[in-house]
């Protein structure tokens, strides 16, 4: 079985990353055969740099590429690559919008594989407390709370680059950016909710023009309600969820999965029990969680498998609507000052930030010579 020759499209600090996974070796069936950057300078020496992906094109090499540019030029490298016949696997987020992103899935060609890196679902904590919402291990959700501030970024952050934190470069900050991964998980676990309210504040803590703090409540006609905080400007932050079910407790504080479960539902127990101040009985367990999952690495493996395999795509491009749902629904919802039904109206969405575009602009690169541990950025 021939190997799928891989191209990454951008080099900056993510695309480094997957360069380095491809050439590792722990991708079964994937060789990386080029790369491409307008930088022109070569990040892999055994394999091809081009200035271009027009110029990577024309020299048919390669099978698929894995684009890690800025959000601004993901949907024309994808459509480009995809019209030349070129599977495509996308960094997270598709695109700046639902609008955007619906399009170009539906005008993806129907014999491209197409999937989008939403590598957290391979987290182990979060894999896990899918598996135990789907056993129904704590009953029918009530609440949950997701406190995302442990996305700190300084001002350097941005000062470097031309696109981060602007409406061009990204199409939002915060949201779309840092917390693009959690919003995902949040909707994987729990479903869409059916409207949302969000207070969004812009460059609380930066220099920037877009989001660096949200708190967002989520309803759902279930009757279960979300809370959401998150922010770039706390340190140290905390990445802390909680999940209140009729018949147990799931929490998840980064370090420890735990599962409190109740000897029986807090429902049966509220209308039966004669103690004035009695509460249900509840176990205590902590889950073990894999340490050793690559996550980025089981997406690739998933993707290439479906090449070579015609295994079930894991992260088809379509997941990645629900997250730019719930992104671009809390920005709507303060910009309209208003609660928001999901989904979205995308094309009131789309003008309003089109109108914000259209009155801002890229940066000024500063020229700083920064330190970089990728580590650090998965929070």
């Amino acid at each position: 079985m021939r190997a799928i020759r891989f191209a990454v499209v951008g080099t900056g600090n993510i695309g480094q990353q997957h360069i380095n996974l491809l050439r590792s070796g722990d991708i079964k069936n994937a060789e990386l055969v080029a790369t491409v950057s307008r930088s022109g300078a070569a990040v892999a020496a055994s394999v091809p740099h081009f200035s271009s992906l027009e110029s990577l094109l024309k020299a048919h090499c390669c099978d698929a590429v894995l684009i890690a540019t800025p959000t601004m030029d993901h949907v024309t490298a994808a459509q480009l690559a995809a019209e030349r016949g070129l599977h495509v696997l996308l960094e997270k987020p598709l695109a700046m919008s639902v609008g955007q992103s619906q399009s170009l899935i539906d005008n993806m060609p129907s014999d491209i594989q197409f999937a989008v890196m939403l590598n957290q679902r391979f987290h182990p904590a979060y894999a896990a407390i899918k598996r135990l919402l789907n056993d129904g291990r704590i009953g029918a959700i009530q609440r949950y709370t997701w406190t995302m501030t442990a996305w700190y970024r300084p001002d350097v952050y941005y000062k470097v680059s031309r696109w981060r934190g602007t409406w061009p470069g990204e199409g939002g900050g915060l949201l779309i950016n840092q917390c693009i991964h959690n919003l995902d998980i949040m909707q994987w676990l729990f479903g869409l909710p059916d409207r949302l309210s969000a207070k969004v504040a812009f460059g609380r803590y930066h220099d920037i023009d877009v989001e660096d703090e949200v708190t967002a409540i989520l309803e759902h006609d279930s009757g279960s309600v979300g809370l959401l905080q998150a922010s770039s400007g706390e340190a140290p932050g905390f990445n802390r969820l909680e999940i209140i079910g009729d018949e147990g407790v799931i929490t998840w504080d980064d370090k420890e999965l735990t599962l409190l479960k109740a000897d029986q539902s807090v429902s049966e127990h509220c209308a039966t029990t004669r103690e004035m101040f009695g509460m249900p009985s509840f176990t205590r367990e902590t889950i073990l969680l894999d340490e050793g999952v690559n996550q980025h690495a089981q997406v690739v493996q998933n993707f290439v498998d479906a090449l070579t395999q015609g295994s079930r795509l894991l992260t088809p491009a379509s997941e990645g609507l629900g997250s730019l749902q719930l992104a671009n629904g809390m920005l709507l919802s303060q910009w309209d000052d208003s609660a928001i039904a999901l989904p979205i109206d995308s094309h009131r969405y789309e003008q309003l930030l089109s109108e914000r575009i259209a009155s801002s602009s890229l940066r000024e690169a500063q020229n700083i010579e920064v330190e970089i541990d990728m580590e650090k950025s998965y929070r």
